[in-house]
């Protein structure tokens, strides 16, 4: 199992970053079948809004880049308890390169 956890800072992130967490997220039970079928594993996301009031009940490494670091440090990728990625990085890239899969992304225009 491949246990994704991504801590960001809730007035910074990107609209398109959560839509493409909520798509894996929403792909449910089906997603994770597909997945499990070639690729032999399964992974877990779990997202976490960080705040400079609240962030009690952080893992420790994620504590500790933001006590070195501060809030500039987010958004934060940490992948089977290990910490992937932080600060400035493409979400798509990282998602990629963790489940070894190949993401497109479609935005519509307003």
């Amino acid at each position: 199992m491949i246990k994704i956890n991504y801590f960001y800072s809730p007035e910074k992130e990107s609209e398109i970053n959560l839509e493409i967490w909520k798509s894996f997220i929403d792909s449910g039970e089906e997603g994770q079948r597909i997945y499990k079928e070639y690729n032999n594993d399964t992974y877990e996301i779990q997202l976490k809004a960080v705040t400079e009031v609240e962030q009690s009940g952080l893992p420790a490494i994620v504590e500790e880049i933001l006590a070195s670091s501060g809030m500039g440090a987010l958004p934060i990728l940490v992948v089977n308890n290990n910490v992937y990625k932080y600060g400035s990085f493409l979400l798509i890239d990282a998602i990629e390169d963790v489940l070894d899969i190949g993401l497109s992304i479609q935005v519509e225009e307003e």
